[in-house]
């Protein structure tokens, strides 16, 4: 792999908000625009009616697009979602992180495939797919079962909204049927919707582990963060393995890891069971070594049963290779 004299423009990670009619993507996303959490999200949106933007926090609007107080912008899809998203991309600030919310009778995989296309796939990044479910009426719609069914099984983390309607037994036969559609499913309940943001967008240290836990006042579980590190290279194949096997309760892994196979940084996203590896920056003077940070509900792993994991993975410092041209 050839070394360009300038790196390339690091990829604007998109996350995908699907879920049938009904299912509460539109009070996400309200929380979403109207949050204090400091980053520059594009939102594009199928109506900007079923918006309700407070107007103190709208600067301007332009055409298709509100830009916010916080930073944040709102596009309203017309006819083209790819359109959309490259004009995104001509604004003199460019959005840190992007969320399209799919037609609630959208089919993922076919949206999905839209940011695989040449045109856009150099400048955006598919970060995860998120499907609400709406715990009451999910299960009372016959005539879009299919299509409901389709939306679950192409979910990276599916987010049960309004568990405070329905009973212990019928949330816990919604899991049932979840896992089955599909299998290690991060699974996570709320209630009006609020979800943590680092959950959603894997934002890392821009939220801290405090404000996870304290904005996640009424929900009915708590998050935590769990780190790992080592200055031991990762044998890739072994790696490889254990991502693909992590615990369903890790939602999110982010982190910078040394692998033996490569003298480059090797960066890891992971969001339910979607694992990215990608070459980063040369260590250069700097030590190698890992730093892995992993997000899960409270209480829902063991520390030294993650640590062995990792641990498995590592080869002795004499087993890096020397990459000529990495």
């Amino acid at each position: 792999m050839s070394e360009s004299s300038a790196p390339p423009r690091p990829k604007i990670p998109l996350t995908m908000l699907t879920g049938f009619l009904g299912a509460g993507k539109t009070t996400l996303l309200n929380r979403i625009l109207q949050g204090h959490h400091g980053l520059r999200i594009a939102v594009i949106v199928n109506d900007f009616g079923a918006i309700n933007i407070d107007a103190q926090l709208i600067v301007n609007v332009e055409n298709d697009t509100i830009r916010l107080a916080n930073g944040c912008v709102c596009c309203s899809i017309r006819s083209d979602l790819l359109a959309t998203v490259l004009q995104l991309m001509e604004r003199p600030a460019l959005p840190e992180y992007i969320i399209i919310e799919a037609s609630g009778v959208a089919e993922p995989a076919a949206v999905a495939h839209t940011f695989f296309t040449p045109m856009i796939r150099p400048f955006i990044q598919l970060d995860s797919i998120v499907t609400l479910v709406d715990a009451e009426q999910v299960r009372n719609q016959p005539d879009y079962a299919e299509l409901i069914e389709d939306q679950i099984a192409a979910a990276d983390i599916v987010v049960i909204n309004k568990v405070d309607l329905v009973t212990e037994n019928l949330r816990t036969g919604l899991r049932e049927w979840i896992n089955l559609l599909v299998p290690n499913a991060r699974v996570l309940d709320a209630i009006h919707a609020a979800v943590p943001l680092e959950l959603l967008l894997g934002v890392g240290s821009s939220v801290s582990h405090k404000q996870l836990v304290e904005h996640d006042h009424d929900h009915s579980i708590t998050f935590e963060t769990w780190s790992y590190e080592s200055d031991r290279p990762f044998a890739l194949q072994q790696l490889q393995q254990t991502l693909d096997s992590l615990p369903p309760a890790i939602f999110r892994a982010k982190g910078v890891l040394f692998v033996a196979e490569s003298q480059r940084q090797i960066v890891l996203q992971l969001v339910g069971r979607r694992a990215t590896l990608s070459r980063g920056e040369p260590w250069g003077d700097q030590q190698p070594h890992t730093q892995l940070v992993m997000i899960g509900p409270s209480g829902s792993c063991d520390v030294a049963v993650l640590s062995r994991l990792f641990d498995a993975c590592l080869k002795e410092l004499s087993d890096v290779v020397d990459e000529t041209g990495a």
